[in-house]
């Protein structure tokens, strides 16, 4: 338990020493783009729609995926907007976290848009700001037809074999009359701010479902390779220590 937590602890230090300061300290700083490139998040999709999907209203494109692709988003910019290159089934486009949050249906358009996408700001100050806006998004007042139930949490969630701390949404949308309502579940992990889960869907014309599980975060080529070379110099002290302990 000792050794994990000195292990942690180092992995911490190296993302630190090889980050630029970010233009804000309420993102996870392996996220913030650096002279040495841009991190790289990875999500598996476990289930996609079965018609292409257009993105934008003004020939942007559509997208089309399987389910077992992976989708990926390189971010190249971090300060009040995210913004990065998303790469989807056969698909990539410029976009920021809004725009993939309402393009994907990660998020409730409501009368207060909800629109926390695949990054969030960490922070408890920021994550309380969210859990208001979400609220404020499936309110049932006048002139909102996204109204619905609207819960958030404090809990673990397993994907992989691997635990994260999350802050987790999920909303119902109201019977509105017309297609099948929107059902959305959003789980953040707290340290990094990653979407590490959803499972959305929403029928108006055509039935829309998709899942995503995290498959990866990717530093920098440069910064993973002194995070690997500074691991093999710590196994190197760890087993020095344990012979010489023996001994």
């Amino acid at each position: 338990m000792r050794m994990r937590s000195l292990l942690i602890a180092f992995l911490t230090l190296c993302f630190l020493t090889t980050s630029i300061v970010a233009s804000s300290d309420d993102y996870y700083q392996p996220l913030v783009p650096s002279p040495q490139g841009n991190t790289i998040v990875n999500w598996r999709m476990v289930e996609t729609p079965e018609l292409a999907v257009q993105w934008g209203w003004t020939g942007e494109g559509a997208w089309l995926a399987a389910s077992g692709n992976i989708m990926s988003f390189a971010i190249t910019t971090l300060d009040e907007y995210i913004t990065g290159d998303l790469t989807i089934g056969n698909f990539t486009i410029e976009a920021n976290n809004t725009d993939v949050a309402r393009e994907l249906v990660l998020g409730v358009w409501g009368l207060t848009p909800f629109f926390p996408g695949l990054v969030v700001a960490i922070g408890q100050n920021n994550f309380d700001d969210l859990n208001d806006t979400a609220y404020a998004s499936a309110e049932r007042v006048q002139g909102n037809y996204m109204n619905g139930t609207m819960e958030s949490s404090y809990e673990p969630v397993v994907i992989g074999g691997i635990s994260y701390d999350c802050i987790v949404f999920d909303y119902e949308q109201d019977p509105s009359g017309y297609g099948e309502p929107q059902r959305t579940y959003l789980a953040y992990d707290r340290l990094t701010g990653v979407l590490v889960r959803a499972n959305t869907s929403v029928t108006i014309v055509n039935e829309y479902n998709l899942v995503l599980e995290i498959q990866s975060i990717l530093p920098p080529g440069p910064v993973m390779l002194l995070i690997v070379g500074s691991l093999s110099i710590f196994a190197i002290v760890v087993i020095v220590l344990v012979v010489v302990k023996r001994r």
